[in-house]
Order: C-alpha cells, then structure tokens, then sequence
C-alpha cells in the first residue's frame, strides 16, 4: 500500500469518527435529542414505585431502597447505552484500523526484507561472478607476460634476435598454437587473445601487430553481466577495438584477417582495410610464410616513415 493509500484511509476513518461522535453525541446527550423522553418517563415510574411501597417504616424502607436500587441499575444501563452509542462505533474503527494498518506494514515490512535478501543475494552472486573474472584476467595478464619471458630467453638460447610480438586476435587459438613455432623462427611471437581480453597486459606488452579477424561468438557469460556496463572488459565491436588499440598506441600496425576477404583484389582488400580502420587485409587462411612476409612489409612501411619523436622502438618498450 502506498503511503498516499494510508493517508487517505487515516484522515478518512478519523473524519466519519469525529462526525459520528459529533452527531449521535447531539442526538443522545442534547434538550432536544430522540431520547430526552426517557429521562421523564422514568422519573413518573419511579415515583409510582415508591408510592406503591406501604406498611410499617422497616418495610417502606426496604421497598423504596430496592426500587432505588434497580432504578440506580436501570440509570447505569441508560446512560451506558447512550456513551455506547456515541463512543462505540468510533472506538471500534479506531481498533479496526490499527489492526488492519498493523497487518498491511507488518506484511510490508516482510516484503521488504524478502526483496532486500534477494538483492543482496543477487550482489553477492554478481560480486562472485566479478571476482572470478577479475581472477582469470590477472591469471592470463601473468601467462601473456611470462610467455614473452620465455619467448626472449629462447631467442637468446637460440642466438637470434628478440622476436616482435604479434597479437593474433581470434577464438581460434588452435590455429596460432600451430602457427606460433613456424613464425618464430623467423622472428615473431604470436600472442592468442579473444575479443574480450584484448587490452589485458596492453601497457605491459610492446605490442609490433595485430591480427584481428572479424568473427567472433558472444561470450560465455551471465545473462545479467552482459548488458552491464561495470562488468569488468565486456567486448567492444571489432571496429571500436582497433579505435581503442590506436589511441593506446598509436603506432601499432593492425592487419584484418577474415575469411570473406579471400578472392578480393587489392583494390578490395585495402578498401575493407579502410572500412575496418586496419592497415591491410588478408583473406583466411593464409600461408604462414604470407603472413610473415606482410608482416615484414608492414615494419618496414612504418620505419620507412620519418618520426619527429622517439624511435619506434622506444615506443614499443613503454606498452
């Protein structure tokens, strides 16, 4: 019930109370009540009763003092009926309501209580669902950078440069675990990453490219954590995710890598290049060494170009 409700029943019940005191309290107690009659009639009663009391004093008081009495009962009755009547009514609202009202904010109040254990229940669920999250992120933020420990103290064992780290961003990681020994030899570490945990170490990692595909499925998650916006690194469209890999680092050379791009002609493919906000496309699947050799192509593209500030290699070395 709404509090306007409990208002309206309130000054609603106290307002008939009141006019029914008011009235029936004229009616009973005033000169020119309904009965004000009753008051003579009883008094021209009582005086024939006593009149009809005679014989000795003994008896005459004990008539008269029993007809007092009854009388003294009778008036107790009369005048009862008449607070009865005045106040009864009233008085008996008055409990009804209490106890009504009691009744509905009692069952209110449980209500309340009952909403406010699912709420917790739910936030405690959600805080649960956040904290596993958060947990698998870190747990992967660490494989990445412990990965590219590796990755140099192999490059080191073998007497061959540091290899450049490639981001390959697709739910296909079967795909980049077979790819990754063919194209480290020739210089290049591949990092799998789905469309959700793309930023995950970003600053850490000197990211060279990005491979980024088109297709990706929703993620596995809770109905609810889906459309809320504080759940820790929801997935952005691939559009919007190369728009943020650039404002984080700007340098980066991004390569769209999709299987609708195979047949096109270059023309075509710089193009959707273009459209996607990539450097280049390339249709899958692709030849490793094709990759490898866009990927050098890339580089040099870039390096090619004078830079007014800090090499790109610094760069690399601040993410």
């Amino acid at each position: 019930m709404t509090p306007k409700t409990k208002k309206t029943v309130r000054w609603g019940s106290t307002i008939f109370s009141l006019v029914w005191m008011l009235a029936v309290g004229l009616d009973q107690f005033g000169e020119f009540g309904t009965f004000d009659y009753g008051r003579t009639v009883r008094e021209e009663q009582i005086q024939k009763q006593l009149k009809t009391c005679k014989g000795s004093f003994k008896y005459r008081y004990n008539c008269k003092s029993a007809i007092l009495r009854a009388h003294g009962r009778d008036t107790f009755n009369y005048w009862g009926s008449k607070i009865g009547y005045t106040f009864g009514p009233a008085l008996l609202i008055y409990v009804i309501f209490n106890l009504w009202l009691r009744r509905v904010e009692w069952n209110e109040e449980r209500e309340r209580r009952r909403l406010r254990l699912i709420r917790m229940e739910k936030k405690r669920q959600k805080d649960s669902r956040v904290a596993t999250e958060e947990g698998r992120q870190r747990t992967l933020a660490a494989q990445r950078r412990q990965s590219i420990r590796t990755a140099e103290k192999d490059a080191m064992r073998q007497d061959v440069n540091r290899p450049l780290n490639v981001m390959f961003v697709t739910q296909y990681e079967l795909l980049v675990e077979k790819m990754a020994p063919k194209v480290f030899p020739l210089g290049y570490h591949l990092i799998a990453t789905d469309l959700r945990d793309v930023f995950l170490s970003y600053k850490e990692i000197g990211y060279h490219i990005i491979v980024i595909g088109n297709e990706f499925k929703g993620p596995k998650l809770h109905p609810k954590d889906v459309g809320d916006e504080d759940f820790p690194d929801l997935p952005l469209p691939v559009t919007a995710t190369i728009v943020k890999l650039r404002e984080r680092k700007d340098n980066v050379r991004v390569v769209s890598y999709a299987p609708e791009y195979k047949g096109l002609t270059a023309d075509q493919l710089a193009q959707k290049a273009i459209d996607i906000g990539a450097d280049i496309a390339i249709g899958k699947p692709a030849e490793t060494l094709d990759l490898v050799n866009l990927f050098d192509s890339l580089l040099e593209r870039k390096d090619s170009v004078p830079e007014t500030g800090e090499s790109d290699e610094d760069d690399d070395e601040d993410y």
